[in-house]
C-alpha cells in the first residue's frame, strides 16, 4: 500500500493518472461480477471505509448512524482523524488505519469476519483494491458512478439518482439497504438506545462571545480559498461593528495562509489564532459554544453542519448543490461569475471530489468579498 500511495501521489493530476482511473473504471464492471453472492446471517456485517478528507467522513456519518440502529457495522477511519469517532455511537465498531498499511489491515479484518457486505462510497480506483483485500464481498453503493447505486452480489438492478446532493444520495442508499434487508427479513438490533456524545470542554474556549472563521482548504487543493485580503477586511469589519471575537481554526498545514491574512490586519485587531492548536475533539467543543461559523467548503463547514450550528459556507469552485446541508441553520454564498463555476462536485465518474488544476489562476477566489459576507450575516440577523 505504501508503494501504491507513493505512486498515486507522484502521478496525481497528470494525464497518466486520469487515463489509469478512466480505464479502471471502464473495466471495473467485469471485475465486480466476481463478487460473492449475498448471504444474510446473524454474523453478517456491513463495512464502510472512510477515504478522503474530513468533510467526506462527516457527510457519511448521518447515514452510518441510521444504519447502525438495526445492523452491525464496522467503519475504518484514518488515524489522522482520531477523535472524530466521538460523533458516532457505541454500536458502530471503529477500526483505525494508517494509510500506508490499510490493505494489510483489511486483509486481517477479512480473516476474522467472513460474512461481510461492503458499502462503497465512491467509484475511485482505490476501492477496487479495498474490495479485493476484503475477499471480494457483495458490494452496494456508488461502485461505478456517483449518480447510480449499484448492487454486486445482490439480485437487484442498478438505480439511477436524479439529484447531486451527497446527503440525499446517502439517504437514498440507506433506503435501498433497508428495502433489501426487509425483503430478506434481516434485522440485528431491535432496541435503539445510544450513548450521547461524550461531554468535553476545550480549555481555550473564549470567555466572551465569539465566532469561528475557517478560511482554509486542504493544501492538496489549489482552489477553495478567497483572496487573503478579503478575510482580513472581514475580520477588521467584525471588530469595528460587533462585540464578537473572531477565532481562526485550521490544521498546522494552514499556518502560511493564516500568516498572509494576519499580515493584512492592523496590529490593534487581534483574532484568536488556534490554527494547528486543536484536535478534532477540541474543535467539536469550540463549535458547540460558538455563535456561528463562517467557513470555506471544507471539513469545518461539514462538522459545524453535522452539529447543527449556524453555518455560513463560502462556495467558490465547488457545487453547493452537491456539498450543502439542509439544516435550517445551514446557509451559503455562491456567486458564479464565470462559466466554469462550479468545477468540482458534478463529476459522476472516477474523479469525484478530485483536486482540479485550474487553467485560469483560480479566478473564482475573487467572486466573494468581505461585504458579501457581512451583508449575508446581517440579513440572517447573526450580527447587527
Amino acid at each position: 500500500m505504501f508503494l501504491l500511495i507513493y505512486f498515486l501521489k507522484k502521478i496525481k493530476g497528470s494525464k497518466f493518472d486520469k487515463y489509469i482511473r478512466l480505464i479502471t473504471n471502464y473495466l471495473s464492471p467485469y471485475y465486480y461480477k466476481f463478487s460473492k453472492k449475498i448471504k444474510f446471517t446473524k454474523k453478517s456485517r456491513f463495512v464502510f471505509i472512510c477515504y478522503g478528507g474530513l468533510g467526506d467522513y462527516i457527510l457519511s456519518f448521518p447515514f452510518l448512524i441510521k444504519l447502525s440502529k438495526k445492523y452491525k457495522i464496522t467503519i475504518f477511519l484514518d488515524t489522522k482523524f482520531k477523535g472524530i469517532e466521538t460523533l458516532l455511537n457505541e454500536r458502530i465498531e471503529v477500526k483505525f488505519y494508517a494509510k500506508n498499511y490499510l490493505l494489510r489491515e483489511l486483509k486481517n479484518f477479512k480473516k476474522e469476519n467472513r460474512n461481510l457486505i461492503l458499502i462503497q462510497q465512491s467509484p475511485i480506483l482505490e476501492f477496487i483494491l479495498f474490495h479485493f483485500f476484503l475477499g471480494m464481498p457483495p458490494t452496494i453503493g456508488f461502485i461505478y458512478k456517483q449518480n447510480q447505486i449499484s448492487f454486486e452480489g445482490f439480485l437487484f438492478e442498478k438505480k439511477e439518482i436524479n439529484f447531486e446532493n451527497k446527503l440525499l444520495k446517502y439517504k437514498f442508499l440507506e433506503e435501498n439497504i433497508e428495502f433489501i434487508c426487509k425483503k430478506n427479513k434481516f434485522v440485528q438490533h431491535e432496541k435503539q438506545n445510544f450513548n450521547q456524545l461524550k461531554s468535553y470542554r476545550y480549555s481555550k474556549i473564549p470567555d466572551t462571545p465569539f465566532f469561528i472563521l475557517s478560511p482554509t482548504k486542504d493544501p492538496n487543493w489549489s482552489m477553495g480559498f478567497l483572496d487573503t485580503k478579503v478575510y482580513a477586511n472581514f475580520i477588521k469589519n467584525i471588530f469595528q461593528t460587533t462585540n464578537l471575537t473572531p477565532v481562526l481554526v485550521g490544521s498546522h498545514l494552514d499556518q502560511k495562509i493564516i500568516e498572509k491574512i494576519l499580515i493584512n490586519l492592523p496590529s490593534k485587531y487581534n483574532p484568536i489564532n488556534l490554527v494547528g492548536k486543536t484536535t478534532i475533539k477540541d474543535l467539536t467543543s469550540l463549535l458547540k459554544e460558538t455563535e456561528f461559523v463562517v467557513a470555506n467548503d471544507n471539513g469545518v463547514h461539514h462538522l459545524s453542519n453535522f452539529l447543527n450550528k449556524k453555518t455560513l459556507t463560502l462556495y467558490t469552485f465547488s457545487s453547493y448543490n452537491t456539498f450543502n446541508w439542509h439544516n435550517k441553520n445551514s446557509n451559503y454564498i455562491f456567486k458564479p461569475l464565470y462559466d466554469c463555476m462550479p468545477c468540482v462536485g458534478k463529476e459522476n465518474g472516477p474523479f469525484d471530489n478530485y483536486p482540479f488544476k485550474c487553467p485560469w489562476n483560480t479566478r473564482c477566489k475573487n467572486t466573494i468579498n468581505e461585504m458579501d459576507i457581512i451583508n449575508k450575516l446581517r440579513k440572517l440577523r447573526w450580527i447587527h
